[in-house]
């Protein structure tokens, strides 16, 4: 088990990481999510031992990585690291690149082993600049994990690669981290990769841990605005609430809307999923202005209640009902899906 413990770290007067907890289990992927700046990168390189701890305590099965008194060398942590860009050494061949690092005697036998497991045998005498990016990565997980490691950190591996390779990929590394029972510690900006890849997430925002738990907790659930923001189509409103009405440019929503209902009364930012959005006929409703199809969603520019304004919105397009320039309908949320934060946190 990797535990981090009330790890905080600043440069400078900023403070990037403030007081985080964490551990992350064998055999499981936990993901690190939150805004470009929050700390996620900086985590993983104090975890793999490239930054020195200022704050707090990390161990692995009960021994020591790292403290403000003692800090163990980044060879001896038994921890691998797969970057964006995979990282080759060019002048290497590509069976060379995975035994960089490894004890002579076995390397290439190793090497060849790590080719087979991550689907390219044929591989091993080609250059890092005859391959595509998906195989780079490929050799990049496969060097990462040549030394058994125990930890296996991910940042945004996957971010320059097309979908189809990054979903094989993501999914090889997924399988992997359980047949060799190690630990995975996954930054990334993927909504996707999130739901299908990790075990456990937690959300990291101004430096601090603002939300954790099972990534279908988070997508039914969140209880952070990064968290409501990241799933599915987020519609973002402006809103008052007041007693047990909620009130938005497209209309008067019931508290039971909220997620959290018992939230006080304020000025508020919300957050609901284009799927959670439904739209009925209303002839005292907003105007439809125009409608635009977007995937499997309906963009819908509606004039406000004034008259004088357009916002638009996104929903989910229904079979059997059309919609139209001209048309005027009820906006309403369905009960207990609406993320609500204070407006001055939006």
């Amino acid at each position: 088990m990797l535990v981090i413990d009330k790890v905080s770290h600043r440069f400078n007067d900023n403070v990037v990481l403030n007081d985080i907890s964490l551990q992350c289990d064998s055999g499981k992927i936990t993901c690190l999510i939150g805004p470009s700046g929050c700390g996620k990168t900086t985590l993983l390189r104090l975890v793999a031992g490239l930054l020195t701890l200022q704050s707090g305590h990390i161990t692995l099965d009960g021994e020591s990585l790292a403290s403000p008194s003692r800090r163990l060398p980044p060879e001896q942590r038994s921890v691998g690291m797969v970057f964006q860009e995979g990282a080759l050494f060019p002048h290497m061949t590509v069976a060379d690149n995975i035994a960089f690092g490894l004890p002579k005697k076995g390397a290439h036998e190793i090497a060849l082993d790590w080719l087979r497991r991550v689907g390219l045998p044929d591989f091993a005498h080609r250059y890092p600049e005859s391959l595509s990016g998906g195989q780079r990565q490929r050799i990049a997980l496969a060097r990462a994990l040549a030394p058994e490691p125990r930890v296996l950190l991910f940042d945004e591996p996957y971010a320059n690669l097309d979908v189809p390779f990054r979903r094989a990929l993501r999914e090889d590394a997924r399988q992997i981290i359980r047949q060799t029972d190690s630990i995975g510690l996954l930054v990334t900006h993927d909504p996707d990769e999130v739901l299908t890849v990790a075990d456990h997430v937690v959300v990291l925002d101004n430096g601090g841990l603002v939300e954790a738990g099972a990534p279908q907790r988070i997508f039914d659930a969140p209880r952070s605005t990064y968290g409501a923001e990241l799933f599915g189509e987020p519609q973002i409103f402006d809103a008052i609430l007041q007693d047990n009405v909620i009130t938005t440019a497209v209309g008067d929503w019931d508290r039971s809307a909220l997620i959290d209902p018992t939230i006080s009364n304020a000025a508020l930012k919300l957050v609901v999923d284009a799927d959670h959005l439904l739209v009925e006929s209303d002839p005292q409703g907003l105007l439809i202005d125009e409608v635009r199809a977007v995937g499997r969603l309906d963009r819908l520019y509606l004039k406000t209640r004034e008259g004088d304004a357009i916002t638009f919105l996104d929903c989910l397009r229904v079979e059997g009902r059309s919609l139209s320039a001209g048309m005027r309908v009820r906006v309403t949320p369905k009960v207990g899906k609406v993320f609500a934060s204070p407006a001055s946190q939006g």
